[in-house]
């Protein structure tokens, strides 16, 4: 196999396209259009990003709004279909690791509304989103494997040398960008419903 064929030159691309792309959109999203109480944009203000983000919002309202569904519901779907993707990438072909990290990501996002409609946990449950974290998984499942035959290979072959590692690293990272779309206030309000009688 020539070097310029290499599965490593055209992993980068896929890697790209699947997950950063998504994780990306879904950023943008939260960043554009999602209150200011989000605890991403404590971050945003902690790293000295105001100004851009701030203009970007500007130019966001400059822009037709989007529907709800693709504010919200959408910026779920990218999210889980990027980490989902990277999941499918590191493991490469279907294996009970792989499906036990993908069930437990959608167990995890489907689980957090379950306990918002059960008012266990603040927030407001939306089937909607469900459905987004569902079809998010279902649609990088689908495609991830076509679009890349072999799993990933990073430097070193650090992903298929260390799957499990790999795989818990980018889903941290994604948890970390799950966090920024807790409200402020949101765990005073979970200690507060707990201590309820």
């Amino acid at each position: 196999m020539s070097h310029r064929n290499s599965p490593q030159k055209h992993s980068i691309p896929r890697l790209v396209t699947l997950v950063f792309v998504p994780l990306a959109l879904n950023a943008l999203l939260y960043l554009t259009y999602r209150d200011w109480s989000l605890w991403c944009f404590r971050w945003v203000e902690f790293g000295g990003f105001e100004d851009l983000v701030v203009g970007l919002r500007d130019l966001g309202r400059a822009l037709p709004l989007p529907p709800e569904w693709v504010r919200y519901s959408l910026a779920s779907g990218l999210w889980i279909f990027g980490v989902v993707s990277f999941l499918q990438m590191t493991f490469g072909p279907r294996s009970r690791a792989q499906a036990c990290w993908i069930l437990g990501i959608l167990a995890l996002c489907t689980g957090s509304e379950v306990l918002q409609w059960l008012e266990v946990l603040p927030g407001t449950a939306d089937t909607i989103d469900v459905l987004a974290y569902v079809l998010g998984t279902l649609a990088a499942s689908f495609w991830a494997p076509r679009l890349n035959s072999t799993a990933v290979r990073l430097p070193a072959n650090y992903a298929q040398a260390r799957p499990h590692l790999a795989a818990a690293g980018l889903v941290g990272f994604a948890l970390l960008l799950a966090t920024g779309a807790i409200y402020e206030g949101a765990v005073a309000e979970l200690v507060a419903t707990a201590r309820r009688p």
